[in-house]
């Protein structure tokens, strides 16, 4: 899948003008090509030592380029990659940077390609698979709860979970095949009913990590909170309000919204979300309706949460409430919150008593939401508050939950549970038996299956398959 001794050059800094751009080199002759281009105030690159920086000149001849540049030289095999890296840092011209790739793959370099350097960490044991991945989730993280759940992995919790894990299972495979093997020498053997207890120990660890973890996303795209409804029920100013913008024109007259607007949410503990407030569903009876009316089916049928806004100063919610149906059966498995707006325009009294008329109509229609619908007012600002929690919950990002910092993908997430179900199936033949020896075969492939599982996260046990769709989420230069 990836050729790894050979020199591999890319742009490691995002796309467009910045302060500084990146162009990261790497193979057992980087130091050579990297002299081809810079010239150092302290002489070549190859005659120096590693974890040094070196302020110079990239020289690039065929375009006639001479800027300022530094160099950060790290020698194998105390790299990233297990090999010689440079990284040349110049001003941030996206045209410079190219140049200097050009220059470095006409010197004997190839363009890397995406994930590739990470690639080359994992494959020369620098980081086990479940780092790498973190990797692409930190590259990938849209908000703070993803960074930090990223950052967690790569500092190595999973890869220690795991390894201990593997040790204590490595340790009790060798129990049971000794039974096997010594079974006519006469050599007492750990009892089977403490090896069980220890193998229980290990499956309710990793079953209660694979539980208590976050999902991690397979991409960066943020959850979807789409606000529906019929026309004029404030659904744009609540998207003003909720994501801090001028996003949506906001006007009395019925179905001035005719697209799906998008703008984002922000929940106090630093996750975010993409809210998107689609146009009035109506019955429509001209074409720029009809489009309108699509495009908000369509956007609430992709939906991750609906908060579906009903106008509670309204005398009858008969027609919110089929709409709502409509809405549940685009989308019928994701969190609908139903919130009555305007609540300015009612006393308390008659906001309560329109409260319950709706949820009693929710109740009799078979479309009722386990949560009561909320009160809220787009224009005064009151219940937003509590929206915002509600929405943050159904998101399952409104608080700190031990382990949320601690996120696993589906993948990574079955391995565990895989692992700690085949440990417990080893410990219930053992904790009967007799002897070791009696369920000896037995509990080998159960434990041999359980080692398996967590070679899948740490990459000791993983097929090409699994490896390509992984560094498939890199961008090129990491």
């Amino acid at each position: 899948m990836f050729q790894l001794d050979d020199n591999i050059v890319a742009v490691s800094s995002p796309a467009g003008v910045s302060a500084r751009a990146i162009v990261r080199l790497s193979g057992p002759d980087a130091l050579k090509l990297a002299d081809s281009v810079f010239l150092g105030a302290s002489g070549p690159l190859s005659a120096s030592s590693g974890f040094r920086c070196f302020d110079g000149r990239a020289v690039i001849t065929v375009g006639g380029i001479e800027l300022p540049a530094r160099a950060y030289v790290f020698r194998a095999p105390r790299s990233y990659t297990r090999q010689d890296v440079v990284e040349f840092h110049i001003p941030g011209s996206p045209t410079a940077a190219t140049a200097m790739v050009s220059a470095l793959l006409s010197a004997g370099a190839r363009e890397a390609q995406g994930g590739e350097f990470t690639a080359r960490a994992f494959f020369s044991g620098r980081i086990d698979l479940s780092a790498a991945e973190a990797v692409a989730d930190m590259i990938d993280a849209a908000d703070q709860v993803r960074l930090r759940s990223a950052s967690a992995a790569l500092g190595g919790w999973l890869g220690r979970l795991c390894r201990r894990a593997a040790v204590t299972l490595t340790d009790a495979l060798a129990t049971v095949e000794a039974s096997i093997d010594l079974a006519e020498e006469n050599i007492a053997l750990e009892p089977p009913g403490r090896l069980a207890r220890r193998l229980d120990c290990v499956a309710r660890r990793l079953l209660r990590q694979a539980q208590r973890a976050g999902e991690l996303p397979e991409t960066a795209d943020r959850p979807r909170v789409v606000i529906a409804g019929r026309p004029n029920v404030g659904k744009s100013s609540l998207l003003n309000v909720l994501s801090g913008t001028d996003r949506a024109i906001v006007s009395a007259v019925a179905g001035t919204t005719r697209d799906v607007l998008t703008a984002a949410i922000s929940f106090p503990n630093g996750s975010t979300a993409i809210l998107q407030d689609a146009a009035g569903l109506a019955s429509p009876n001209d074409p720029l309706a009809a489009a309108a009316d699509q495009a908000a089916r369509a956007a609430v049928a992709v939906a991750d949460v609906i908060v579906f806004v009903v106008d509670l100063s309204a005398a009858d919610f008969q027609t919110d409430v089929e709409f709502l149906r409509q809405a549940r059966r685009a989308n019928h498995r994701c969190p609908c919150l139903v919130v009555g707006n305007k609540a300015d325009l009612l006393d308390s009294q008659a906001a309560a008593a329109a409260l319950a008329g709706l949820s009693s109509l929710l109740e009799t229609a078979g479309i009722g939401s386990p949560r009561q619908p909320l009160i809220v007012s787009a224009t005064v600002g009151g219940g937003l508050d509590d929206l915002r929690r509600a929405i943050a919950d159904c998101l399952h990002r409104s608080t700190d939950r031990p382990g949320v910092a601690m996120g696993l993908h589906q993948r990574q997430r079955r391995c565990l549970q895989a692992a700690a179900s085949a440990a417990r199936r080893a410990a219930e033949l053992l904790a009967p038996a007799g002897d070791i020896s009696d369920v000896a075969e037995l509990a080998a492939v159960e434990l041999r299956a359980a080692m398996d599982e967590l070679g899948h996260i740490s990459g000791q046990v993983v097929t090409e398959d699994v490896l390509g769709r992984i560094f498939s989420r890199f961008c090129v230069g990491k």
